[in-house]
């Protein structure tokens, strides 16, 4: 099996991985990758349309959508930030606590953001060294 870019543990994903949980199913990998390219603009969309408009349930949606996605891949870090925020607005929705949304959340939102940047900038360099 040839190497890729972006397999390393230390990286926001683990496509090597993928590869190895689909029985080394390069085609379905690939289709993978692509929906999760085409479909996450859509999510970090969802999660700002939903900061911004005081969603507060929406956003605990788009978060978790966010976070069974890089389970998927591996994307470790991404979960990690994903979970926590999940579990902050988890914690508001049934305490009423009273966070300011806007000067909480924001910071999370966009961390996560990047996080997702930073994986779909792997899974591009994966697929740009694809073997023919």
């Amino acid at each position: 099996m040839p190497e890729y870019a972006g397999q390393q543990p230390e990286g926001f994903c683990n496509l090597d991985y993928l590869m190895v949980h689909l029985g080394r199913n390069e085609a379905t990998a690939m289709h993978l990758v692509e929906l999760f390219l085409q479909h996450y603009p859509v999510l970090v969309q969802r999660m700002f349309a939903a900061l911004e408009t005081g969603d507060d349930a929406g956003l605990r949606d788009a978060v978790h959508e966010v976070r069974s996605n890089c389970v998927l891949f591996s994307g470790h870090r991404c979960v990690d930030l994903a979970k926590g925020f999940e579990d902050s607005i988890r914690q508001h929705l049934e305490q009423g606590d009273g966070v300011e949304r806007q000067s909480d959340w924001r910071p999370m939102v966009e961390a996560l953001s990047n996080c997702l940047h930073c994986m779909a900038d792997e899974m591009r360099v994966f697929l740009a060294n694809k073997p023919e």
